[in-house]
């Protein structure tokens, strides 16, 4: 599988916040020199280490480098899933506001082969789709991209199954499943629903025109507490993007610049390889 996900653990530990420790102890405390405190004068229960056998020397427990510190966060990956046909400036945007807002350490593009919800087109290839987002998340650090769904030799890209996969060969972040609002709209009827929502978190973020589910909607297609956690799963701080993929494909098919759709590396291949013209049919094509 080719994936770009996991930073090595120092890289983990500074884009939690992570304090770097260094194992040493402080230095101790001396008293001034010519100055001592009742304690510590003869006669009065002062024992001086080096006249004292190591056998009746006091021990004390080293102390902990870390105690007082803040412990690290576990890495958070959000997964956003989709057919990026192709990718474009608003899903990059949009990625890179999960990761500034702190809702995700990593986000972890992953495109379908065949969405179960576009049945009514043909994707373009999924090699291409694959090397677009390569190219376009390459200036991103907190951005990789997995090709787990276009290794699948048939059926649909279910979200539930590709969680599940995710979940068994990352074990250590938490995940989450990136969304937008249209999505959860439409929830309660994507495979397996009920059990998506059981065992995986989301990350919602808004759509222009279209309204949050009410608590009564989500209670009857989930439960109360599912339903409860879905709206809190909502960032009404993440951004709402215009432009779609359909779109930047018909700006293309009309012969005018995406430029100002895409990132110039994504637009280059684009050119290169002559996609989203109207005659264009550039190597296999995924029937959906």
């Amino acid at each position: 599988m080719t994936v770009r996900i996991a930073a090595t653990e120092s890289e983990m530990a500074r884009r939690s916040g992570a304090p770097r420790t260094t194992g040493g102890r402080h230095p101790e405390s001396r008293p001034e020199a010519g100055r001592h405190s009742e304690a510590e004068l003869p006669g009065r229960g002062y024992v001086d280490s080096r006249e004292t056998p190591p056998s009746v020397r006091r021990r004390t427990a080293p102390r902990d480098p870390l105690e007082g510190m803040p412990l690290a966060r576990p890495t958070r990956l959000a997964v956003f899933g989709g057919s990026f046909d192709p990718i474009h400036n608003g899903h990059l945007a949009l990625a890179q506001a999960v990761v500034e807002a702190a809702h995700a350490d990593e986000v972890l593009f992953v495109p379908a082969l065949r969405p179960p919800h576009k049945k009514s087109r043909r994707l373009t290839a999924g090699e291409h789709r694959l090397e677009m987002l390569r190219l376009a998340i390459e200036p991103f650090p907190a951005f990789s991209v997995s090709d787990i769904e276009l290794r699948r030799e048939e059926g649909y890209s279910y979200t539930f199954d590709t969680m599940t996969v995710l979940r068994r060969v990352f074990p250590e972040p938490d995940l989450a499943f990136l969304m937008g609002m249209d999505s959860l709209a439409e929830l309660h009827k994507w495979h397996r629903a009920g059990e998506l929502v059981q065992h995986f978190d989301f990350i919602v973020y808004p759509r222009p025109g279209v309204a949050c589910p009410s608590l009564a909607e989500l209670s009857d297609r989930f439960g109360t507490r599912n339903a409860r956690t879905l709206l809190a799963a909502v960032k009404a701080d993440l951004p709402q993007f215009t432009i779609s993929a359909s779109q930047v494909r018909q700006i293309r098919a009309r012969g005018v610049d995406i430029g100002s759709c895409c990132p110039a590396e994504v637009c280059r291949y684009i050119e290169v390889h002559g996609l989203y013209l109207p005659e264009a049919t550039p190597g296999r094509m995924d029937e959906v």
